[in-house]
């Protein structure tokens, strides 16, 4: 008897056990942060913690962010800011709306986009003021110009970032296979493709670094042939700016000092980036980690006056164009949606 009591109870602990960890999904599966995600600042105590989440992985893209930390900025200003590790598991408006993250990177369009499912999204800061996005293809493969592209086989990113890609297929009234592509530049490189999307400040630099001449591409970018939308920006929830508007506007000021020492002190940043990057095991060089630094400060320094500031024709711009491809768009006003707008 006391046999079977045993294996029954030793059944239902296995059981528990089972429950507890093979039916629970993963953290990453879920979208979602946890502490270990963390770049922390070593000076918490006191201080009002914000969450902030980029919308990629660690690079130099987030460079101003990095050195706001590493320098103090965001401390001087009252705030422990800990610094989630962003990615395609990540999503920003996912994560923001799930309360995992306080303030997010997204891209304008994205955000107008996005925002038509709850109307709360506020814009803390527009940071780049123009878009870096670029469609290439192949010289050798018979691309030489955009009606080229008709019947060809091109590459677009699974995330929203393949917004201005469509629209800009839709009003040329191009027919091509689209075909989904993650993060890497391989299939170009083999000729799987012929054309794909890539960022100026990115995997255009890629390329390059592949072997590629850039006389052998055709390009396109978007900044040149009226497409320029503005791209990243800083964005949290109504809820939260309401409770704690100082609290962002602090976090905007030092990020954009961070910037700006990013921008004056580029060797010692591209150090702590690179830093940043072997903590998380991530695949990084020097010279690409440059490269991404400059491209980005031209985008933050367009205009000098209005760093930081959404531009109401950068909102209205984003809105026409998704109304045209019949894409949801953000009800909030301008004025709504900016709360700094003057």
């Amino acid at each position: 008897m006391n046999n079977k009591r045993e294996t029954l109870a030793l059944l239902l602990l296995l059981l528990s056990i089972f429950l507890l960890t093979g039916c629970k999904k993963s953290d990453k599966q879920n979208g979602a942060i946890t502490q270990s995600n963390m770049e922390q600042s070593p000076y918490s105590t006191g201080l009002f913690t914000i969450r902030y989440l980029p919308v990629w992985t660690h690079q130099a893209e987030f460079a101003g962010v990095y050195m706001a930390q590493k320098k103090g900025f965001y401390n001087d200003k009252g705030l422990n800011v800990l610094i989630q590790t962003g990615g395609p598991h990540y999503p920003p408006y996912d994560n923001l709306q799930d309360g995992h993250s306080d303030i997010v990177q997204m891209s304008l369009l994205t955000a107008i986009k996005r925002d038509s499912e709850k109307d709360n999204l506020v814009n803390l800061a527009q940071l780049m003021q123009r878009t870096y996005l670029m469609l290439v293809g192949k010289k050798s493969r018979g691309i030489n110009s955009i009606a080229d592209f008709n019947g060809k086989r091109i590459g677009l990113w699974k995330t929203d970032d393949r917004l201005l890609s469509l629209i800009f297929l839709q009003q040329h009234k191009l027919n091509m296979d689209i075909v989904d592509l993650d993060t890497s530049i391989n299939l170009f490189l083999k000729d799987g493709i012929d054309i794909m999307n890539v960022m100026r400040y990115n995997e255009y630099h890629q390329l390059q670094q592949a072997g590629i001449d850039i006389e052998d591409l055709f390009t396109v970018s978007f900044a040149d042939i009226g497409l320029n939308v503005a791209d990243n920006g800083l964005y949290t929830t109504r809820e939260f700016y309401e409770k704690h508007s100082k609290h962002c506007r602090d976090f905007v000021d030092a990020t954009i000092e961070g910037w700006l020492y990013a921008i004056n002190n580029q060797e010692e940043t591209i150090s702590t980036v690179l830093e940043i990057m072997h903590k998380h095991h991530l695949p990084a060089n020097r010279p690409h980690q440059k490269w991404m630094l400059n491209e980005l400060s031209q985008d933050f320094m367009v205009d000098s006056s209005q760093i930081g500031v959404l531009q109401k024709s950068q909102f209205e711009e984003a809105k026409r164009l998704l109304t045209e491809q019949n894409m949801p768009i953000t009800s909030q006003t301008y004025n709504s949606f900016y709360p700094y707008a003057k």
